[in-house]
This record gives C-alpha cells, sequence and structure tokens, in this order.
C-alpha cells in the first residue's frame, strides 16, 4: 500500500496485526513482533500448528506414532514462519526455509523479518493493494520494473517508467522539424529530456526551457475557456522616466535624458539564478535610446532597466558616449549630452552576435557630416566597438535587423540593402570587418530603412529583403574571410561580388518600390484567389511590403507581383503587422497611416459579411454605412456558419466572418510611418492591435476595431511601435511602449497627463496569455531569435508549423490560447526555532510544499496566506504578522509549470490575540486571487497543528570554493544534523546556479557516516568540469526528499561564485 507523509513524499504504510509486520522490504519502524504463537495473519498460511509439516521421525518414515506415543510437535505451536522439528523426544520450532515450504498459485514464499520464511497472500486488485515497490499485474503483486515516473533515453526516444514501476512505455521521440539536430539526454538517474534550442525543435505540447524540452507531451487538462477583453483591461506595471511638469528621472544616471521616441527592445541580459547563463530562466530586461529636450535624432542615451526581479524597472545600465555607467555605480557619473552619440530614433537590435552566451546590442550612431557610424555592446553596456563612417545607410530613423546569411560562424549587421561582416579582434571584441551593399531598392518608405531576412528563394540561406529586390550575401572564394584576402584574380561571378562588397540580387519585382516589410503565407494554393477553406494556405511564403499607401504582395520565391492594393490614406504607411486578427484561421495585414488604422481582409466582402466602408472614431456609434455583419450564431464546426461567408471559431464557440475588414481613425499628420503590434492577449483566437499614435496609446479588437482600451500617451511617431513580452517572467505577456512629452503634434493637449520614458502595462489579474521573453528587433518575427537571445544559425521558415505549432505572424508573438497554471499546496509541517525536534514552543515554522501543476509558469510575489483555527475559542482567523497584518509568504521566484518549491514562513503566537499556537492551520496558495487556474477549489490546505515525531534536520553550509586544481573545483561542506535522531546516507547535490530556476548538476556527494543530532560534518568535496563560466554554487541536501525532517525549508544553501578559466 502506499501513502503520502505531510510534505507529500511516498512512504510505506505498514499493517500490524498481533505484532507481526505484513509488508517486508519497506523500512521497519520497529523489531517484528511475534511471540510464537497466536493468529496468523489473513494472507500467510499458517504452518505452525501442524506438528512437523510431515518431516519423518521414525525408523519406517511413516512418521506419527511409530511405537504409540504421542508425536513430540503435537503440542508445539510454531508461528507461521517456522516449523517444528523433533530433537530426540521434543519438538522444537526451527525458521522455515522457502525449500521448506509449498505456497498456492497465489502466494509468495517471502523472508520474515524476525527470520524464516513464509507463504504471503500477493494477490491484488490494483496496485494499492501491493507494497510501494511492487505492482499489480494480472492479480498478482510484481517487483517493480523501475522507478514510477523516471524517464530514460533509448535511442533518440525518451521513455516514461509507469507510474505503477510496472515497466517502461514510449513517452516522445527526439526530432525537430526545423534545422536543430534534438538528441534524447540523460541528465542523471531517472532524468531525461530532448535536448532544444526553441518551443519550435520539441515533440508537441512541449516547452523548451534552457535547452531542455519540458511537459508531458499531451494535449493539457488544465485548459480554460477565453476572457471577454473588457474583463482584463491593462494597467501599468512599470513606469520609468519622468513627466510633462518634470521630465528628468531623478533616481536614473544621466537624469535629463528620458524622452523615448523609439521602439523598445526586450531581452535577458544577465544571469539572475546563478547558473553562469543568460537564457529565459533569468528575468529579461528592457533596451531603448533616450534623449534630453528635442534631440530626437542625435544625442542619443543607450538605456537598459530590469524588467523584473527584485530591481524591477530599475536601472541595469546606461550608456552616454564613451562613459558607461552600471547598476551600483554613483549617480553622478557626469556626462554633457553632446558626448552621447546615438540616434534617438533609429532602432537598435539585441542578439548573441559570436554565440559566446552572452546578446550584444547593435545601435546606430548619430548622423555626422552625412555618415552614421554602427556601435556594438555587450550585455552590461560595455562597448565593444565603435565602427567606421558608413554614409547614412538609407534615411532617417534606419532599422537594425541582426541575422546569421550564411548558416555559420558569427552573425551578420542588415541596416537596408546593407551587411556588415563582424570578427573578433584580439580581445575579444566584436567589431566590423567588412561591409557589403545591394544595387536597387533599400527598404525605405519615407523613413527607415527598415528591412526583412528569410530563406524566401528556398536556397538554404536568407535573403535580405528591402523594398521589392531580394539580396543574398555572397559566398567568399575558398579560403577568403574577409575582402581583404582576396587576390584580384577571382573570376567565379560570386567570389568577384564578394571581393567588390556587393551583394547579389536574388530578384526585383518588374516594378520597383521602396516600402517596409514583412514575410508571411498569407495566399492560397491558387494565388490569383482569395485564401480560404476552399483555397488553403500552401505553407510557401509571401513578401508583404507597405510602400508609399499600396499594400503590395510579392511571391516570395521569385518576387513576382501577386496583390498591388491601393489602401487609400494618401501615401507612406506603418511597417505591416501580419496575424490572424479575426479568429477566421487565415491571416490579415494591419498597419497606420495619417489619418487611420486600417486592416486589411484577404476574403472578399459577401452579402452577410458586408464591407465597412466607413471610418470607425472612438466615442462614437459605428457608422450607418457599416451594415451589420451576421456570421451566425453558435456553433461546433463550421457547418453550422453561413457556408461561404463564414467559419466557425472553436476557441469562442461562435461563428465568424471570413470577411472583416475595418478602419478606426487616428492622428499622425507627421512621420505617417508609425508601427504597430498585435496579439491574442485572451486567448479567444482573434489577434488584439496594439498602436500608440500622437496622442493616445490604444488596443484594438482585431475583428471589428472595437477600441477596448485608450490611454493619453503623446508619440512624435518616427517608426516604432509597442512590444509585446513577458518582461517579468511570470508567465502573462505585457506591452512595452515608448512615452515622450516634447514633440507637442497631439491635438488634444493633454499635458498633465503625458509621461516621458518607457511604460509595461499588464493585466491587473493576470488573466492575458503567457508570451515569449524576447522581442528582439524591429522584423521580430519569432523565429529569428531564440528566447535564450541566440541568433540562430539557419533560421526555421517563420511560414510553416512545426509539431503542430504556427507560426506564421509578423510583428507577434505566436499563440498559447487556454494554457494555464494549476496552483496547490502538496503538504505542510510544523517545527519550532527554539525548541527541540519533535516539540513546539510558542514560535512556529510553517514549511510548505507549493507546487504548479499546470501548464504554465507563474511569477514571483505569489502570495499565500494562513488561517489558524482555535477549537475551543471556536475562533477561526488569519495569522498575523509582527504588524498585526495577515501573515503572508511571497513566492521568491518563477515556478515553471510542473514543478515545486519548498518555503518557510515564521509566525510568533504573540501576534494573536489567543496567546497560543492554533489547533489548525490552513495555508492558502494565490491568497489574493492573483492567478486565473484551470481548478480554483485545490488551493488551501489544512493541519493539524502537531510537533510530529522526533527526526533528524539536516542543514547545509557552503564555503571555500577552490579554483587552483580546474578543471575540477573543490568545495567545503559542511552539514550539521540539528534534529534528534540519528541519520546516515546523506545524498548531497551541487548545482550551477539555484536549482528552483533551472541551476544546472555540477556533483554529488554521499556524506556514508551516521551524523548524530547537534554533530556537524566537514567535509572537501571535488567538482570535476567544473564551468568556465561565472555561477554561483548551490547545495541541495537530500534532494530526492527520502529523509522525512523536522524541517524542509533549510535544506539549500547558495555558496560563493567563480568559473573556471578557459582552457
Amino acid at each position: 500500500m502506499k501513502t503520502l507523509d505531510r510534505l507529500g513524499r511516498v512512504v510505506c504504510a505498514w499493517w500490524l496485526i498481533a505484532g507481526v509486520s505484513l509488508l517486508p522490504g519497506c523500512s521497519d519502524a520497529g523489531g517484528p513482533g511475534g511471540d510464537g504463537g497466536g493468529d496468523v495473519p489473513d494472507g500467510v498460511t499458517d504452518s505452525g500448528d501442524t506438528g512437523h509439516d510431515g518431516g519423518s521421525d521414525g525408523a519406517d518414515g511413516t512418521g506419527g506414532e511409530a511405537d504409540g506415543s504421542a508425536d513430540p510437535c503435537r503440542n508445539v505451536s510454531c508461528p507461521a514462519w517456522q516449523h517444528c522439528v523433533v530433537e530426540g523426544v521434543q519438538g522444537r520450532c526451527i525458521d522455515n526455509t522457502c525449500a521448506d515450504l509449498t505456497c498456492a498459485g497465489t502466494e509468495e514464499c517471502q523472508p520474515h523479518p524476525g527470520g524464516g520464511a513464509w507463504c504471503v497472500d500477493i494477490s491484488c486488485f490494483d496496485d494499492l493493494d501491493c507494497p510501494p515497490e511492487r505492482f499489480c499485474q494480472a492479480n498478482l503483486c510484481r517487483d517493480d520494473v523501475c522507478e514510477g515516473g523516471c524517464q530514460r533515453c533509448n535511442g533518440n526516444a525518451v521513455e516514461r517508467c509507469r507510474f505503477n514501476g510496472g515497466g517502461w512505455l514510449p513517452d516522445v521521440t527526439c526530432e525537430s522539424e526545423a534545422h536543430f539536430d534534438s538528441l534524447c539526454r540523460e541528465l542523471a538517474p531517472c532524468d531525461a529530456h530532448c535536448t532544444c534550442q526553441d518551443d519550435w525543435d520539441c515533440p508537441a505540447w512541449m516547452q523548451c526551457e534552457a535547452g531542455l524540452c519540458l511537459g508531458s507531451g499531451r494535449e493539457p487538462s488544465c485548459r480554460l475557456a477565453p476572457e471577454p477583453f473588457t474583463n482584463v483591461l491593462p494597467v501599468p506595471e512599470i513606469v520609468w522616466g519622468g513627466t510633462q511638469a518634470n521630465p528628468t528621472a531623478p533616481d536614473s544616471p544621466f537624469s535629463e535624458a528620458v524622452q523615448v521616441v523609439m521602439m523598445p527592445l526586450v531581452a535577458n541580459l544577465d544571469d539572475d539564478n546563478g547558473d553562469g547563463l543568460i537564457d529565459e530562466r533569468d528575468y529579461p530586461e528592457i533596451v531603448f535610446f533616450a534623449f534630453r529636450q528635442h534631440d530626437y535624432s542625435a544625442n542619443g542615451v543607450l538605456r537598459a532597466i530590469h524588467g523584473g526581479g527584485a530591481n524591477k524597472g530599475k536601472d541595469f545600465f546606461a550608456v552616454c558616449g564613451d562613459k558607461v555607467w552600471h547598476e551600483g555605480d554613483p549617480l553622478n557619473l557626469a556626462c554633457t549630452y553632446t558626448e552621447a552619440d546615438i540616434d534617438s530614433t533609429s532602432t537598435p537590435a539585441v542578439g548573441d552576435l559570436d554565440g559566446d552566451g552572452k546578446p550584444e546590442i547593435v545601435a546606430l550612431s548619430e548622423l555626422l557630416n552625412s555618415n552614421r557610424s554602427i556601435h556594438i555592446y555587450g550585455s552590461t553596456g560595455e562597448i565593444h566597438s565603435k565602427n567606421a563612417a558608413t554614409g547614412n545607410l538609407g534615411g532617417p530613423n534606419p532599422a537594425v535587423l541582426i541575422a546569421n546569411l550564411d548558416g555559420q560562424g558569427l552573425a551578420e549587421i542588415v541596416v537596408g540593402r546593407n551587411v556588415f561582416t563582424l570578427e573578433k579582434d584580439g580581445q575579444e571584441r566584436l567589431k566590423v570587418v567588412d561591409r557589403f551593399q545591394g544595387s536597387l531598392t533599400n527598404g525605405t518608405n519615407s523613413q527607415g530603412p527598415i528591412s526583412c531576412a528569410a530563406d524566401v528563394a528556398g536556397d538554404e540561406r536568407a535573403e535580405i529583403i528591402a523594398g521589392t529586390a531580394a539580396y543574398n550575401l555572397p559566398r567568399p572564394p575558398p579560403g577568403v574571410t574577409r575582402r581583404s584576402q582576396c587576390t584580384g584574380q577571382e573570376t567565379e561571378p560570386e567570389h568577384v561580388a564578394f571581393c567588390n562588397g556587393q551583394l547579389l540580387t536574388v530578384w526585383s519585382a518588374a516594378t520597383s518600390r521602396e516600402g517596409f516589410c514583412a514575410v508571411a503565407d498569407v495566399l492560397g494554393v491558387d494565388p490569383a484567389l482569395p485564401p480560404g477553406p476552399a483555397n488553403p494556405l500552401d505553407g510557401k511564403p509571401e513578401v508583404i511590403l507597405i510602400a508609399n499607401g499600396r499594400l503590395v504582395i510579392l511571391d516570395g520565391a521569385t518576387g513576382t507581383l501577386l496583390r498591388d492594393i491601393d489602401l487609400a490614406d494618401g501615401t507612406r504607411g506603418g511597417a505591416p503587422n501580419v496575424d490572424d486578427f479575426d479568429g477566421d484561421g487565415f491571416p490579415e495585414v494591419g498597419t497606420a497611416f495619417l489619418d487611420r488604422y486600417i486592416m486589411y481582409d484577404f476574403q472578399p466582402a459577401s452579402g452577410s459579411c458586408p464591407a465597412w466602408p466607413g471610418l470607425l472614431r472612438e466615442g462614437q456609434p459605428r457608422p450607418a454605412e457599416n451594415l451589420p455583419r451576421d456570421p451566425g450564431g453558435s456553433c461546433v464546426a463550421d457547418g453550422d456558419c453561413k457556408a461561404g461567408e463564414a467559419v466557425c471559431n472553436q476557441k469562442t464557440g461562435k461563428c465568424v466572418c471570413l470577411h472583416n475588414a475595418w478602419a478606426s481613425a487616428t492622428e499622425d499628420d507627421s512621420s505617417r510611418v508609425t508601427g504597430s503590434s498585435v496579439f491574442d492577449f485572451n486567448g479567444d483566437g482573434a489577434a488584439e492591435v496594439v498602436y500608440n499614435d500622437e496622442c493616445r496609446f490604444r488596443v484594438y479588437d482585431g475583428t471589428d476595431g472595437t477600441i477596448w482600451f485608450s490611454e493619453p500617451s503623446e508619440s512624435r511617431t518616427r517608426v516604432e511601435y509597442p512590444v509585446i513580452a513577458d518582461v517579468d517572467n511570470d508567465g502573462n505577456a505585457e506591452i512595452v511602449f515608448c512615452t515622450t512629452t516634447e514633440s507637442g503634434f497631439c491635438s488634444e493637449n493633454l499635458d498633465d497627463r503625458y509621461n516621458a520614458g518607457i511604460e509595461v502595462w499588464g493585466d491587473a489579474g493576470d488573466f492575458w496569455v503567457s508570451a515569449r521573453r524576447v522581442w528582439n528587433q524591429h522584423a521580430y518575427h519569432v523565429t529569428n531569435v531564440l528566447e535564450s537571445g541566440g541568433i540562430p544559425l539557419i533560421e526555421p521558415a517563420s511560414w510553416r508549423s512545426y509539431h503542430g505549432r504556427s507560426y506564421n505572424t509578423y510583428r507577434s508573438n505566436p499563440r498559447s490560447y487556454d494554457w494555464a497554471p494549476d496552483l496547490a499546496i502538496g503538504g505542510m509541517q510544523f517545527s519550532s526555532p527554539d525548541a527541540t525536534c519533535g516539540a513546539l514552543s510558542q514560535l512556529l515554522d510553517i514549511v510548505l510544499r507549493v507546487e504548479n501543476r499546470g501548464d504554465v509558469r507563474v511569477g514571483p510575489g505569489l502570495l499565500i496566506g494562513f488561517e489558524g483555527t482555535w477549537r475551543d475559542l471556536s475562533v477561526v482567523e488569519d495569522l498575523k504578522d509582527g504588524a498585526g497584518q495577515p501573515l503572508h509568504l511571497a513566492l521568491p521566484t518563477p515556478l515553471e509549470a510542473g514543478a515545486w518549491q519548498i518555503l518557510k514562513v515564521a509566525y510568533n503566537s504573540a501576534n494573536n490575540g489567543q496567546g497560543r499556537l492554533p489547533d489548525e492551520v490552513r495555508a492558502i496558495i494565490d491568497v489574493d486571487n492573483r492567478e486565473r487556474e484551470c481548478i480554483e477549489d485545490n488551493n488551501d490546505y489544512s493541519a493539524p497543528v502537531e510537533a510530529g515525531d522526533q527526526a533528524p534536520d539536516l542543514r547545509l553550509l557552503l564555503s571555500d570554493l577552490d579554483l587552483a586544481g580546474c578543471p575540477t573545483a573543490t568545495i567545503r561542506m559542511q552539514l550539521t544534523n540539528e534534529g534528534s535522531l540519528p541519520v546516515a546516507g546523506v545524498v548531497v547535490r551541487f548545482y550551477a546556479g539555484d536549482p528552483n530556476q533551472g541551476g544546472t548538476l555540477v556533483g554529488e556527494h554521499t556524506v556514508t557516516d551516521s551524523l548524530d543530532p547537534g554533530e556537524t560534518e566537514s567535509q572537501l568535496v571535488a567538482l570535476p568540469g567544473f564551468p568556465m563560466y561565472q555561477v554561483t554554487v548551490w547545495g541541495w541536501v537530500d534532494p530526492d526528499n527520502l529523509i522525512a525532517e523536522c524541517d524542509e525549508a533549510d535544506n539549500q544553501a547558495r555558496g560563493p561564485s567563480g568559473n573556471c578559466p578557459p582552457w
């Protein structure tokens, strides 16, 4: 039989009948009972009442009464594990051996804990009828084949042990459908996973976290219905900068540089969990340029602030010219703002250019004598290089793009039709080595350029799309890595182009146009017809351009013109967004112009789904000429909707028109090229639109243009747009956008409501679905960057699906729909810090096992509340802290899906009026109902306040990390037993980084000697293969939770930091 102790460990439950233990094989808390007789427990064959079990004692071999006298064993009563033998004239009980017994078909001979053997009934109906180390098969208890839930590799497949231990089952196959070679990797006994770079490398229903595919591989059972957006409106989470009245950031370096008119970026820049890695287990940062007064195209300061963690919203670094301020430095670092040298309206890019695990930031300088330079910064703001003058690169507000164009080595930097290749200098700093230029369009649209990169031609290398031209980076001659190595004798056209610094033209549209680009699959198998159920998408890319007031669609492989549509709002237009705006299963395109935001739908209008020629206006009824659309009502399939005109949105169970085009009034009579972003925040299958014109930050319903949210926010409206990412690693999307007070462009003149800086808005109830923790450049389209900040050597085609996941969007983030966390408390125990183990005082340490049984992580700060019951007083009330407020415990770090943590909070009974400990404590996770969960009625756990049994209590201390013997490091481990019972065989594991946040196992040590109460064992432990990057060592005592302790919450210890030097 299996049961759980108070912290959720599986332990053995002993049936004790007449002092006899019936489940041998579990740890015996006491010696076996038995008085040599008495009743035999059910399920055990009695061999003790039958003399000497048919043995011979007479010369004739017949046994019994050979001479007429009584059998000496007749009156000897032996227990079931013994039988009687005759010695002389006396009968005596001796231990059975299995050879002495003949057990029935549903019995098994087993040794008895006190000696001897007996026949035990091993029949069963289910697993609970068997001891913990056995499972039920064919109505008989069998020995476990493996440990339930364990994973192992079998070739390139992950196998999982049945939860009853009854054998191995295929779990998932490690096979990326992109370009990564996913392998099965055994991290430790019982722990195997598929490797990955990002989610697209993982099997269906799994997610890539820090290089490993995690999750069940099965469709989540924990799911939620979409929440109406009106119930989940955004609220501010971070407001950095100044106001109209005081445009300074007094607690920031270079405090006058607070005006922001460019698109902020989101990426992880530092190691927050101490594992030596910068990846998605850390808290992202927000990167942006800021200026003072009206210097919007010059004198820019590079800044980064923390998106989450203890320093959420605070400065990480700031760079003013050649002066770099780091977190912790004095704020008074001097910088005259003319020293700042970045173009504040250009758009940088973030990504790991050299694959060393640390992202770089690429920025463009202000124009000086009609020339710009390319700046490369490290992840903490240190300057790698400021590269030579490059001309103006095409126009105002250029955007940087990072991509690996040749599928090898360092990534390249792209600006318009210009490609810059990189190398490292002698100090491992990155710098530009060569420039390659195209000869046709540049990707401008009055401002810019903004270009894209993707393998649209199917030639296994990325093309640069700039306007109506596609270019390739030429391959160098053999043995050549830079143009200066060319001899001038090259004859192969591609080699000649390389040596001349020329990009190859892959195609150019018949009509040459400049324009802002996107790449996606937006047309059907027959591109001449509208896409729809009868003409499904063909899995091939199109190039989408907003080109001087027109929507232009080109065939990705050839550049052939497929659509040329006048959007009828003058010239220019913002960079295009591609996503499913209306939930019909097909993509639409959105863009902003002079006085309206336009959502263009490729499906034609119809009788039930008419066109809307009228312009929607905030706060006004829908124009009369915009006739109602009637796709049908509730549905479970497309057949329930208007045939040929509408389809069923499976997420909402409602019919939706195939045609849903709309336009909504905006104000942008300056640049008229401002961007926007889209994302399905509430998981209803239709993307919302996020846009900031000269006056307001708005969120629109993608289906019909309804304005869900509108907030005064002045903007200079260059080419910037809000971005959507999980900036605080809490499992929910946030919106990040820039603010300014300096332009005076907005006609509303709500100056007292305008801010200058960066703002982050999110849903107060955390109802918004999860998003990626990165948005790294203007031409962001998910597969261009790993969530860790890495740049793929070969980028997966974003217009395709991988293991059922679709990434067919541009300037959007992928859908996660109705996944949700499921929070629970798996156990609770009590101890007192000033009392011996097994006793309680008036001070109480409450230890909890906190679990996330759902499919989405939750962020730090989640509150756990506590309620006490004093039965004799009929009182039930909140436990109080020292200030008389309700006692709360906050989750210190994110809790990933499927993960658990052991947490502790201290309580003093003097804080409540009863003056003594309660009889019972009830713990409530998510006490303020912040998280929307699929199961809301399993958030509490109650336990009687009892001292519990005497037990050991282990505490760990780490010190003296010695790196002299690298690659093997040593660390001093001090293990103390603060409990009341001895303990032996204690396992201690060592991690690079916090194990609760994905720290990497670097060593294991077992303390074999017994550790008595109050005793301390100090040992030096070797950690072979210690990392060559800076890590913080953590230790974890009894990580498998096999030892019952008084206090389970003090089994982890943070140690010193260090790294082995590179070999």
